[in-house]
């Protein structure tokens, strides 16, 4: 039995990017891993449980999100709406190593 919560791989990145709550309050952020479903991120913003926000990211665009973690400084997001998959397959193009900016991939990497 797999004791691993997570539905899908993670893959580490360093991407920076922009948080803006329902009330326009803008905060930067550093996204530190990308999943199929959400993404980590670091921010020093003040963001409760289950609020929904709007995450851009330089190069990919806006994605939906909703808080569902948070602790040290770090912010689990569910994406509720964005080219989700496009955050994974950016960050595959990375290969083995972290990205530190979405790197563009030919073909699909997802398809294997």
């Amino acid at each position: 039995m797999d004791k691993n919560k997570r539905g899908d791989d993670r893959l580490p990145v360093l991407w920076t990017g922009k948080l803006t709550t329902d009330d326009d309050r803008v905060f930067n952020c550093e996204v530190r891993d990308i999943s199929l479903a959400g993404t980590l991120i670091s921010t020093n913003a003040v963001i409760g449980m289950g609020e929904r926000l709007l995450l851009e990211i330089e190069e990919l665009g806006e994605f939906a999100v909703e808080v569902k973690w948070s602790g040290s400084e770090q912010l689990g997001l569910l994406i509720l709406a964005g080219p989700d998959l496009e955050l994974k397959k950016f960050a595959e193009g990375a290969g083995g190593q972290t990205s530190e900016k979405p790197v563009k991939v030919s073909g699909d990497p997802l398809a294997d």
